[in-house]
């Protein structure tokens, strides 16, 4: 069979959403890891400086309740994090794989994982992989 720029295509496609999805969680990792440092800062004079006369005695639960939604939005952004950054990888090496014309099931698999970094690349390369099936040992 011909090698056709399908598989190609595909996989520059797949390359570059793959890398796209590692710097991504490396990005989700870093701001994760500053909403965990500021759960551990002290906001108490920053709530002083800005609760007024209407404030109520309260104040201190605010206090608390924005530690607890820092730590558990950082919580979920390292989550995230990772999501991202293993379908990076797989999509990368999937990428790789229809570059190279060698493991189709790879090379789909990157190009399905590539749909949730950047779905119309994602799309796409899905197509461009089925479509080039045939060229794959």
């Amino acid at each position: 069979m011909e090698k056709t720029w399908k598989p190609t295509t595909a996989g520059i496609m797949t390359v570059i959403t793959g890398a796209m999805g590692i710097a991504g969680g490396i990005i989700l990792f870093l701001i994760s890891g500053f909403l965990g440092t500021l759960t551990s800062a002290d906001l108490s004079g920053w709530f002083q400086n800005w609760q007024g006369s209407w404030w109520g005695p309260g104040a201190a639960d605010v206090q608390v309740m924005i530690e607890e939604f820092l730590g558990v939005g950082a919580m979920w952004l390292l989550i995230a994090g990772i999501v991202v950054l293993v379908f990076g990888i797989i999509a990368l090496v999937g990428g790789i794989s229809a570059i190279k014309r060698r493991r189709w099931g790879l090379a789909l698999t990157g190009s399905i994982l590539s749909l949730f970094i950047m779905p119309i690349l994602g799309i796409l390369a899905i197509i461009f992989v089925s479509l080039g099936k045939g060229e794959f040992e």
